[in-house]
């Protein structure tokens, strides 16, 4: 086990004034040895003085070195923290093998060793986003005595199913994600004496090759690019269990929701990819958290965003600006949030804000909400229909609020030579493209709804239940759902993904019998908009999402095994008998 002291006595840290804030010091590489003997090492930030203070702690594997004089780092130490930020175990300055989002034991070492620090005061709280909420939420999950409240933006509640969102592989993500990885693993190897307390990725060429070559590599097991199975094993391992096992338990935050002991303020945005997981995991510890206070206080804010951490001037994706409201100072809220449970008090009520604060898409304002999803939110119903002919927005699609007559199927050929673009993306984001470009396609099935006479508002979870029949023995069904404005701009809101083997649950994959309609229910996401009068409502269905997913082969081999795909002809049905439906979370206005 860790121990402050033992660990204290082998610091031999290089103390430096900020040359942006001369009232901030700095100590490089302060060592904290783990359970198991590998050293960890952490820059801290804190005011020059005396006083013994709270810390503000981050473990990140993307190098604790932000390599700039004015960081957040610097403004959290000036606002009165002591902030330690730590590379995770095998990643820069710490030592040993990094295991992906295996951070648990490390975590709870690494807030016990902060809080025995001698400028600390024992009182400790986490921050950070993406794998960095992470490794928040599996050091709570084990509880250790000095953490006093978290603020997780990103965070997944289940590494699975970020990782297999549907039963489909997260390829731009993983593979790109893992590269970067183990470009730094590999200087480790190669370049034993090269400065490593600093952030390294792949370069300009590398990401060329990973747009136009390695994404498209078959058969996903097979990737060399970058020495990747020996840098970063864990890329590998993914592949190796597609269904949900043994394997992802140790990275199931949802399962340990019923342990967690301390206050949470969950970050994240309608474009975040991953979003569900922070919902989740506000829903889940409001519920289920060790302790009434910790459930009390679970608070939530979602608004226009993506993956980043809004700023004051986050106002705008791509084309879409969501107006003045949309900035937001996160910072602002992280400083509120810890002096309320680091501060003086030894009891701090509970924190003065309501549980939910939601930024509604489409009239741009936010809300402020009891809990989530929302209790007065009502499933509504719009039924798919068409003339036989769906394909494109040129199409005959209808989407209507009863069953309506008409064909009962329309059809569409997937090949995975030419899969559906996933378009504008960043790394873990989507965004609010305009879709009028894809769904010129004849493999995009489009059903839309009559112009809205009044608005129509939408806050919750989104569900597609497909009825579909396809030639393979296994293929993907995905959705998207759009608002469409008067002019034809076709506003991409969320979407989803299910790997039809997947359609009984994660644990239990089953093939398809060929041609025989099945019942599909597709997670479709979440949002908070809406649709204006004269707007309307859209659904695109087709079968790929690339490279955001990888290609279904629609052979029903082995995940991963494929080095050749086949096409897939596929039949969405829509009748009294195969009921396809888009269910909406309307809130009565």
């Amino acid at each position: 086990m860790l121990l402050g002291a033992s660990a204290l006595a082998m610091v031999t840290p290089v103390r430096a004034q900020s040359a942006a804030n001369p009232q901030v010091r700095v100590e490089k590489n302060l060592e904290a040895r783990m359970r198991d003997g590998v050293v960890l090492r952490a820059d801290v930030y804190h005011p020059a003085t005396p006083q013994r203070m709270p810390a503000l702690l981050q473990r990140t594997p993307y190098s604790k070195n932000p390599q700039d004089a004015n960081s957040l780092y610097h403004r959290l130490a000036s606002a009165g923290f002591v902030v330690v930020v730590q590379d995770t175990r095998g990643r820069y300055m710490s030592d040993g093998v990094a295991v992906p989002h295996d951070e648990a034991a490390d975590g709870y070492d690494t807030v016990e060793w902060v809080a025995a620090l001698p400028f600390v005061d024992g009182r400790v709280g986490m921050f950070g986003g993406s794998y960095s909420a992470t490794t928040q939420l599996l050091a709570a999950s084990e509880r250790p005595p000095h953490l006093v409240a978290l603020f997780p933006s990103a965070s997944y509640a289940s590494r699975y199913d970020m990782v297999f969102q549907g039963g489909a592989f997260y390829l731009a993500d993983g593979l790109g994600w893992n590269l970067g990885q183990a470009v730094d693993a590999r200087r480790r190897a190669r370049e034993p004496r090269a400065d490593r307390d600093g952030a390294i990725g792949l370069s300009p060429d590398e990401r060329r090759q990973l747009q136009t070559t390695w994404m498209w590599a078959l058969p996903l097991d097979a990737v060399t690019a970058l020495d990747l199975r020996r840098y970063a094993p864990g890329y590998f391992d993914m592949l190796a269990h597609p269904s949900f096992d043994a394997f992802w338990e140790r990275f199931d935050v949802a399962a340990r929701h019923g342990r967690f002991e301390v206050p949470a303020y969950h970050l994240t945005g309608w474009y975040d990819a991953l979003l569900n997981g922070t919902l989740r995991n506000f829903a889940g510890l409001r519920a289920h958290a060790a302790t009434d206070r910790a459930r009390r206080n679970q608070r939530l804010i979602v608004g226009p965003w993506t993956h980043a951490r809004p700023t004051t001037s986050t106002r705008r994706i791509g084309d879409v600006d969501y107006g003045e409201e949309a900035g937001f100072d996160s910072e602002a809220l992280m400083v509120s949030w810890f002096r309320h449970w680091l501060g003086g008090a030894t009891a701090a009520g509970d924190y003065p804000s309501p549980p939910v604060r939601l930024f509604v898409m489409g009239e741009n304002r936010w809300r402020d909400e009891q809990e989530w999803p929302l209790a007065r939110a009502r499933s509504t119903t719009l039924h798919l229909a068409s003339d036989g002919s769906a394909n494109t927005a040129a199409g005959n699609g209808r989407l209507a609020w009863h069953l309506a007559e008409g064909a009962p199927t329309d059809t569409f050929t997937y090949d995975p030579h030419t899969p559906v673009p996933t378009g504008t993306a960043g790394a873990y984001s989507r965004a609010p493209t305009d879709q009028r470009d894809l769904e010129r396609r004849g493999d995009v099935l489009v059903y839309s709804s009559a112009p809205l006479d009044a608005p129509l508002e939408v806050i919750g979870p989104v569900t597609l239940v497909l009825w579909a029949s396809s030639s393979a023995r296994d293929t993907d069904f995905t959705a998207r759902l759009v608002d469409v404005a008067p002019d034809g701009a076709a506003r991409a809101l969320t979407d989803g993904i299910l790997r039809a083997r997947y359609r009984g649950g994660r644990t239990s994959p089953e093939l398809l019998r060929p041609g025989v309609p099945t019942e599909f229910t597709i997670d479709v996401g979440a949002t908070a908009n809406v649709f204006l009068a004269g707007h309307r409502v859209r659904l695109e269905v087709s079968s790929s999402n690339f490279p955001r997913f990888d290609r279904n082969p629609n052979t029903g081999a082995p995940f991963a095994t494929d080095s050749a795909v086949v096409t897939a002809r596929q039949t969405v049905w829509h009748s009294v008998a195969h009921p396809s439906r888009l269910v909406l979370p309307v809130v009565p206005r």
